[in-house]
């Protein structure tokens, strides 16, 4: 009788920087998934992007970068979204995406939103109330800032189900929100004053596992 050889775990590799909003939303998803996998910093401040070994990866010379190694030869993908809906691809247990054609549309379509509009927006707000210095910031433009991320969390509030989560079970999408809204309140944005949908939500994010795993 022969014993068959279990197969070899997925050999997967991150590309990041541990700060990085988006470098955490891939994290996030990988431990959804309960995916072993190699962290390789990359420090932007120091220019480590820009290097010639690093652009081969992603010529845009932006993080987060997953490597997947399978028999057919490395799988190099960048940008989160593209890399988490390989993840649910490739490893749809759990599943990050509902059941129903019109659920997974409500996943992407925030997911695209928060792609195109909150996060190019809060990116320039976390970098001027967090990353700079108090006399360096500019308060006529933290305040455009802070008035554009509102109006489009009151979209995101609206765009929600009922449920604990975004589109019913925890999905790609609340992996999507979870690094700009945990830092919203150093910015100047209460969620318990100001968006309590999104404060609830937040409260029941943070209970799962992968929120304290993936903080770095």
């Amino acid at each position: 009788m022969t014993t068959k050889t279990p197969p070899e775990p997925p050999r997967l590799k991150l590309y990041q920087f541990a700060a990085s909003g988006n470098s955490r939303i891939v994290r996030l998803v990988l431990e959804e998934k309960g995916l072993k996998f190699e962290r390789v910093n990359i420090d932007v401040t120091k220019g480590e992007n820009r290097t010639p070994e690093f652009l081969k990866l992603n010529p845009r010379g932006k993080v987060p970068v997953l490597v997947h190694g399978t028999p057919e030869g490395d799988v190099v993908l960048s940008e989160s979204s593209v890399i988490n809906e390989y993840l649910e691809e490739v490893f749809p247990d759990p599943p990050l995406m509902p059941a129903t054609p019109a659920q997974r549309a409500h996943v992407r379509s925030l997911v695209y939103l928060f792609d195109t509009e909150l996060s190019p927006t809060t990116g320039l707000l976390i970098i001027e109330k967090l990353l700079k210095k108090p006399e360096e910031q500019r308060a006529e433009f933290v305040a455009e800032r802070l008035k554009a991320t509102r109006e489009i969390l009151t979209r995101v509030s609206e765009l929600m189900d009922s449920h604990p989560f975004m589109v019913g079970d925890f999905s790609l999408a609340d992996a999507s929100y979870v690094p700009v809204l945990s830092v919203m309140a150093p910015c100047g944005i209460i969620l318990d004053r100001e968006f309590p949908k999104l404060a609830s939500w937040m409260a029941e994010v943070k209970k799962r596992p992968s929120f304290t795993a993936s903080a770095h």
